[in-house]
């Protein structure tokens, strides 16, 4: 549910207090739709939506099937389960929000800030329906050169107070003219702003996703073009927000993240 933090960087945001706001917050995001969804017997329904979740994924072409979740696509949908294999992910799951609530209350507010995003249909404890994208949007993991056109579109993100959790190039595609999310499942919502150290782990995760997958191509990136490209992120993040965010810190983190894929 919650983002990776460096030793340094954990506290106030993951405190108690902070963790029940922010599932109250996402609560009420979800009841707040204006009459687009329906909630009753645990989930959110898009007015007008009638599929059955179960159904529709044993006729998927599966795409994914692990401890966590089974995704897979059929008709236009895309089909998410959330899976509870073992007593102590379901417990967990039982003490939580369902994720698919958070990924609904994420896609609303995007949608509110003029961010692209996928449709969704359906919210329950145990599945996620959202519409799928056409073969035209073109994912960043497959043209990195895209990156730097991402960048306002993420401060805009941020000055809604919408925390994505997991900015890598392989969740972010370009269609229509317009840069859009996927995988909301580590979203968080910040009503009241989101903080300087999140934004910077925000910023380190592009980078760094951008880093790898040119050294995925063997085309590994030379230290002065990471810095060259650096630099022109916090520079565009800059102009869009006034948070300059280009300091070791951010470095540190870049580094640790571009290591950490490289030992798996």
């Amino acid at each position: 549910m919650f983002p990776e933090f460096l030793p340094e960087q954990l506290g106030e945001e993951k405190t108690g207090k902070n963790m029940l706001r922010e599932l109250v917050t996402t609560l009420m995001d979800c009841r707040r739709t204006g009459g687009n969804y329906l909630f009753g017997k645990g989930r959110f329904v898009l007015r007008g939506f009638t599929a059955d979740p179960a159904f529709e994924l044993s006729k998927c072409a599966i795409i994914k099937d692990s401890n966590t979740t089974t995704t897979g696509t059929a008709h236009g949908l895309f089909i998410k389960r959330y899976n509870c294999r073992g007593l102590w992910r379901t417990l967990k799951r039982t003490l939580q929000l369902p994720r698919s609530y958070e990924c609904l209350a994420a896609a609303i507010r995007l949608q509110k800030a003029g961010i692209a995003t996928p449709a969704v249909f359906l919210a329950s404890r145990y599945y996620l329906i959202t519409e799928v994208l056409p073969e035209d949007a073109v994912f960043l993991d497959k043209e990195p050169e895209l990156t730097s056109g991402v960048v306002s579109v993420l401060a805009k993100m941020h000055d809604a107070g919408i925390y994505h959790g997991d900015v890598n190039l392989r969740n972010i595609y370009f269609l229509n003219g317009q840069y859009g999310f996927i995988d909301l499942d580590s979203a968080r919502i910040f009503p009241k702003g989101i903080s300087k150290s999140l934004r910077r782990q925000e910023l380190a995760r592009l980078i760094s996703s951008y880093a790898r997958e040119y050294s995925s191509r063997q085309e590994p990136l030379s230290e002065s073009i990471l810095d060259e490209f650096t630099n022109q992120v916090t520079a565009c993040y800059r102009e869009r927000t006034g948070i300059n965010l280009l300091d070791s810190k951010l470095n540190e983190r870049i580094q640790y993240l571009i290591r950490r894929v490289r030992r798996r």
